[in-house]
């Protein structure tokens, strides 16, 4: 909540309705940095940098290569590593200290936590705010021991937490930073283009036109060798089904590989990263996401909003999204028998599947707007904005 001094503030300089765009006198620039990404994180940095940078400078700060950011491209680069490499992330982190002294960004704001692990103490000595989006859960125990340390190093004014699910805001907690230094933002999408490419599915029963598929980063913690197993079982019973898994990745040959050891070469399709995601969630009809871990998948709203009806894993934030038997069904994770349930159930019977999909559809258009994660998003800037013109 503001307090009536940061209120005071926020008024003065007109934050109320442009919540990022003078400080102190000065117009606010807002430097983004990211560790090498993609997918969810990826979109995610389009729609800040797109919406922000209509109203004030924004810089995009990141790895040279290797990045798999696609169609963003860094302004300034860093040697940082996907991995925990303390020499490359030392150097990483003195880069990140002489870039924020020579830009003086109003904010540094962080996505991921390889990036926070390097931004965070680089804006302590800058003096620069910093604010960390936790999208997933960390792939290196190393976080959950440093990130409430810089915390609490940076001061409470000085670094803040974004979680785009309630499930990681518990984890953060849970590690030591203070409930009041972390705010829920769930992930947010533009429904439209989902929806009019998925306006002429047809919920039709018996398997002959039923295609199943996911939208994922080929990795190990989307589970997608147990989807693929589950595909074994389904083909038994509906031997015509189709299957689509898109996405690239590191583990996309193996599965490949592992496909064809199931036998299941003539029945799924590898269309690699997909530019067109509208198009190719428009011949879906279940959407399934398999993953062992998860913070709050994009692609799961996108999936919802193209009219699929979805299984899901019951893991972090996806039971945020889905409300069971209601708008998806979720599962345990690591279970493709209990997988291969769920989506029978979908495939013989239709009444079921579009009931789900379109309340499913429905849930995204009032919960999971980009509107609401851009006006939420806004507000904490506004407040961290507020509280470094109270100081100075």
């Amino acid at each position: 909540m503001f307090s009536p001094a940061r209120l005071r503030v926020i008024y003065t300089y007109g934050l109320t309705t442009d919540p990022t765009t003078h400080i102190a006198g000065c117009p606010v620039m807002i430097l983004y940095l990211v560790r090498p990404s993609a997918g969810g994180i990826q979109e995610h940095l389009r729609l800040l940098l797109e919406h922000f940078g209509q109203h004030h400078p924004v810089k995009l700060a990141g790895p040279r290569s290797g990045t798999e950011l696609l169609s963003l491209q860094p302004d300034q680069f860093l040697t940082i590593s996907g991995g925990f490499t303390p020499a490359s992330d030392v150097c990483a982190w003195w880069q990140c200290y002489r870039l924020l002294r020579l830009l003086q960004p109003s904010l540094l704001h962080i996505h991921g936590f390889k990036a926070a692990l390097v931004g965070c103490p680089a804006a302590r000595l800058a003096r620069v705010p910093a604010l960390v989006t936790v999208h997933n859960y960390p792939a290196h125990r190393v976080a959950a021991a440093v990130l409430p340390a810089l915390s609490r190093l940076n001061g409470a004014s000085e670094i803040r937490f974004i979680a785009v699910s309630r499930a990681l805001a518990r984890e953060l907690s849970a590690w030591g930073i203070p409930a009041a230094n972390i705010k829920v933002i769930h992930n947010g999408i533009d429904a439209a283009p989902f929806e009019q490419a998925g306006r002429q599915r047809s919920y039709i029963a018996g398997d002959s036109e039923i295609v199943v598929g996911t939208v994922a980063r080929m990795a190990p913690q989307k589970g997608l060798s147990h989807l693929l197993q589950a595909a074994v079982l389904l083909v038994r019973r509906f031997p015509r089904l189709r299957f689509i898994l898109a996405g690239d990745g590191p583990d996309l040959n193996s599965l490949k590989e592992l496909a064809a050891a199931l036998g299941l070469s003539e029945r799924i399709s590898f269309p690699g990263y997909c530019r067109d995601l509208p198009s190719l969630l428009g011949q879906i009809d279940i959407f399934v996401l398999p993953s062992l871990t998860e913070g709050l998948a994009i692609t799961l709203l996108e999936a919802q909003a193209s009219g699929c009806a979805v299984v899901a894993s019951r893991v972090g934030g996806v039971p945020e999204v889905i409300e069971h038997r209601r708008t998806g069904i979720l599962v345990p994770p690591a279970s493709p028998g209990a997988l291969a349930d769920a989506v029978a159930a979908l495939i013989e019977n239709p009444a079921l599947r579009r009931s789900m999909a379109l309340a499913g559809r429905e849930r995204v258009r009032k919960h999971f707007t980009v509107e609401q994660m851009l006006k939420q998003t806004g507000l904490v800037y506004a407040e961290m904005l507020a509280d470094r013109r109270c100081r100075l």
